[in-house]
């Protein structure tokens, strides 16, 4: 199962992106149980980084991953705020933006990470590998 909260935000529909996600996970093996999108206010996010992952920074994701045994599941939390401003400081559109964040917390989810630089490019190649796919089927 997987679930959007949101007032209104998404724009492409959660059926396409659900499937989209699904896709992604069965080509790395994987299969989801639960994933739980959350889009929040800034300040929220920031206390989520704050309390439970002890960073005091805005961010524009956390991803509280619960994943076994290749079965997904997590609780997801993206910043409105962060996605708009990351869109126009990349130079992307939102709907790019929403996909590569989307993308993002799944990519953890199946085992990529992001701490080192060589671990940052092979995530972004991936996220890419993952919006092209979206855009190839819808």
């Amino acid at each position: 199962m997987i679930r959007f909260t949101h007032d209104d935000f998404l724009m492409f529909p959660e059926t396409d992106l659900a499937h989209w996600l699904k896709t992604i996970a069965a080509e790395e093996g994987h299969t989801v149980d639960e994933l739980e999108y959350n889009f929040v206010e800034a300040d929220t996010l920031l206390n989520l980084n704050k309390e439970y992952l002890n960073h005091d920074t805005d961010t524009d994701i956390i991803t509280f991953d619960y994943t076994q045994n290749k079965s997904i599941k997590a609780e997801v939390y993206i910043s409105y705020e962060a996605l708009k401003n990351n869109a126009k400081i990349h130079g992307q559109t939102i709907e790019s933006e929403l996909l590569r964040l989307l993308s993002h917390a799944l990519l953890h989810c199946i085992g990529y990470n992001d701490k080192t630089i060589d671990e940052k490019d092979i995530m972004r190649d991936k996220e890419e590998d993952c919006i092209n796919l979206f855009h190839v089927k819808h």
